[in-house]
């Protein structure tokens, strides 16, 4: 795979791991001194996770490959469906 395929791969990955990446960031920031420990803790683990998923992306930009990066592909899809997890059971918390 060349690196202007790697890069068409990469690009929309970033973009939506930016979209979730930002909000997370800055909301945990805003409202860190709003909410106890629990809520702040599980906040840090979905900041973690996204940014996770924001570097397997732009690694998938970046390091060479011959084939598809499937594993890495998947990863972001873990640590997405973990953010939302751990999103959903910050709610009921």
């Amino acid at each position: 795979m060349n690196a202007r395929m790697r890069w068409r791969l990469a690009v929309p990955l970033i973009g939506l791991s930016l979209l979730m990446v930002v909000p997370a960031v800055y909301g945990t920031w805003v409202f860190w001194s709003d909410f106890g420990n629990t809520y702040r803790s599980m906040s840090v683990v979905i900041c973690l996770a996204l940014l996770a998923q924001l570097g397997l992306a732009v690694s998938i930009g970046v390091r060479p490959t011959r084939d598809v990066p499937w594993l890495r592909i998947g990863l972001i899809v873990l640590a997405f469906l973990l953010a939302c997890g751990v999103a959903a059971v910050r709610r009921s918390v």
